[in-house]
């Protein structure tokens, strides 16, 4: 078996053509897809298993699947490179080395992005949290200076549940743009908002300085999310400065 999952052509030509281009920031190669979309398709029959899915259930299967069949697309159509990135024994894609890439997905939406003029990148997608679970699970999601955000100035934009959407989604994409770095998993509290732009729905974010120290990020990383009915996209991007 080779070391990288091979995807026949034609079911990244299926994938691609019924995924759809969404714009969030400049320099940023963004795709849509809905799931619900590719079961006829039969992804997970037709392509090896990698060990990460091996023992998932089918709906899982067919996430990753179209996760990775739709990134590698992207990759062929924008940047003209028709390697691989799947390992079949790595859990994370392997990108080409000027090519950074981020997959995410819920429910029946998954996004891709990739970029190869990108200083860090990851995205996000998330639906919704209800009233319930942003009550419950703030204090877990929320720096004692996110709240106070929240009263000062969030609360005219967001209800508390979008709020608390906007914070869980925002850290996640921060948490996988750093990851190539800090290659460790990094607690919600141990990264905050510093600035927040509603009006062209832009933010800043930071880690503690031990943080930075320890994993040696950046002091600042850049951000900005898209509001749809029922979901939120956000992501952490900053593309390179060629003088």
């Amino acid at each position: 078996m080779s070391h990288y999952l091979y995807i026949p052509e034609q079911i990244s030509k299926s994938i691609y053509e019924i995924s759809s281009p969404i714009f969030l920031t400049s320099e940023l190669f963004c795709y849509e897809l809905d799931l619900s979309q590719t079961t006829h398709l039969h992804i997970d029959q037709r392509l090896e298993h990698p060990l990460k899915i091996a023992q998932a259930r089918v709906e899982r299967k067919n996430e990753y699947l179209c996760g990775r069949v739709l990134a590698q697309a992207v990759l062929n159509h924008h940047f003209g490179l028709d390697q691989p990135i799947t390992s079949m024994y790595e859990p994370l894609p392997i990108w080409p080395s000027h090519v950074l890439g981020s997959i995410s997905h819920s429910q029946n939406n998954l996004i891709v992005a990739l970029s190869c003029n990108a200083i860090y990148l990851g995205i996000d997608i998330e639906h919704w949290v209800t009233s319930e679970f942003a009550q419950e699970s703030a204090h877990l999601v929320l720096t004692p200076s996110e709240f106070d955000l929240w009263k000062g100035k969030a609360a005219e934009f967001f209800d508390f549940a979008r709020y608390v959407s906007l914070i869980f989604s925002i850290k996640e994409s921060l948490y996988k743009a750093v990851y190539p770095t800090a290659k460790q998993y990094i607690d919600f509290l141990e990264a905050s908002l510093v600035d927040i732009n509603f009006e062209n729905q832009t933010l800043t974010l930071t880690f503690l300085p031990e943080i930075q120290q320890r994993y040696q990020l950046l002091e600042q990383y850049q951000g900005g999310w898209t509001v749809e009915q029922d979901h939120i996209m956000t992501w952490v991007f900053q593309a390179r400065n060629f003088a």
